[in-house]
């Protein structure tokens, strides 16, 4: 069985703590455009490596995604990078 998980233009993260990232990262004033832009490219980057996630684990004939499966994903995501 696969799954597909189609994400387009969807913000998951509430903006507040998307901006509690930018701030703590040294930003003092940030952009409404610039949380939303990066609450986009997190939820794309975390749906790419939970789609991986899905696919490491049914290869290992697995229902449940665990720690490892993602922790592999995110490697082999961001080695393609």
């Amino acid at each position: 069985m696969r799954i597909l998980i189609t994400v387009k233009n969807m913000k998951i993260f509430a903006a507040a703590r998307i901006e509690k990232i930018i701030r703590e990262s040294g930003a003092i004033r940030v952009s409404s455009d610039a949380i939303d832009t990066l609450n986009e490219i997190v939820t794309d980057h975390g749906t790419n490596i939970a789609k991986k996630a899905i696919e490491i684990a049914h290869q290992l004939k697995r229902g449940t995604i665990k720690e490892v499966d993602i922790k592999l994903a995110n490697v082999s995501i961001n080695q393609n990078l």
